[in-house]
């Protein structure tokens, strides 16, 4: 796989934008309310394959280099995780021209990055910091308290690439 210098700034762009967004963040419950999620579904929506998940998965390293390894037992973890698989699929499903509808991918990535982020915080909540959350707490505090904004970010990301589109930008 080889990587151009446009391919390179591309990715490091949107994994300094993935770490930027996880800094503004509004303490709502165990898992903050950040503008990551807007950046990961920009990545997989303007980013090739490879592009997306190196994108994301620098992201990943961002943080446990600044936060440090003990990240990793944090709730929201398993939602950086699920960034990099929601980023990956998303391009993937566009690039392969198996879906090219923008709002469609957009609640695909996030359903995708809920299937991996919500078990890791509820396994961390309950077994390791020992809460005994019940699954309805675990969905209220991790998914459904989520939606609302993750609705809107999917709209602003589909906005966005539309209007890049809309100026002959080149979008991967």
């Amino acid at each position: 796989m080889k990587i151009s210098v446009q391919d390179t700034t591309r990715i490091s762009l949107m994994a300094a934008l993935s770490f930027v967004g996880g800094m503004i963040a509004i303490p709502v419950g165990p898992v903050p309310v950040t503008l990551q999620t807007l950046f990961v579904l920009l990545s997989g929506f303007i980013l090739s394959v490879p592009a997306a998940f190196l994108s994301q998965l620098l992201h990943l390293l961002l943080v446990l280099l600044v936060k440090g390894f003990q990240t990793t037992m944090s709730p929201s973890f398993g939602f950086l995780i699920g960034f990099i698989l929601s980023a990956t699929l998303i391009a993937w499903l566009r690039e392969n021209k198996k879906m090219e509808n923008l709002s469609l991918l957009a609640i695909i990535g996030t359903v995708v990055i809920y299937l991996v982020g919500t078990p890791y915080m509820a396994f961390i909540l309950n077994v390791v910091l020992e809460s005994h959350l019940s699954l309805l707490q675990i969905l209220m505090s991790g998914v459904i308290l989520f939606l609302p904004g993750d609705i809107i970010k999917g709209i602003i990301a589909v906005m966005t690439v539309k209007s890049l589109v809309g100026k002959r930008i080149k979008v991967a």
